[in-house]
């Protein structure tokens, strides 16, 4: 299962269908809080995660997720159209990073470096 943070429908959607046309199963949520505590419970081979969030955005979500034991190990991906995302990613401790607008040829590879066929696997 592969968690998606973003408060763009549109753009949330786009890598949801991308991703199960992939293979892969998807969850949707549209703020930081609520993807943490999802997070915690599912449990993701992976997050992709904007970093202009409500209520906790996304560099603050990976900074949380990377400070609990259960979730630091979960490899986190910023997808933004923030300028300086290299610099940002490593400040948070997030694995990678993608800017948008972003080919769907590369959200495939990231998952498959990332979560591989672990984020195909049944729930």
């Amino acid at each position: 299962m592969i968690l998606i943070v973003e408060d763009d429908p549109q753009v949330a959607r786009l890598i949801a269908l991308v991703l199960q046309r992939h293979g892969d199963q998807c969850e949707i949520v549209a703020d930081g809080r609520t993807a943490l505590s999802r997070a915690r419970e599912m449990q993701p081979s992976i997050i992709f995660a904007d970093l202009t969030l409500k209520g906790m955005g996304g560099a603050a979500l990976c900074a949380a997720l990377r400070a609990q034991p259960e979730t630091k190990s979960i490899p986190y991906i910023i997808v933004s159209g923030d300028t300086d995302l290299a610099a940002t990613a490593k400040s948070c401790g997030a694995d990678d990073y993608m800017g948008k607008p972003f080919e769907f040829e590369d959200l495939v590879r990231l998952v498959e470096k990332y979560a591989g066929a672990e984020s195909r696997k049944a729930d």
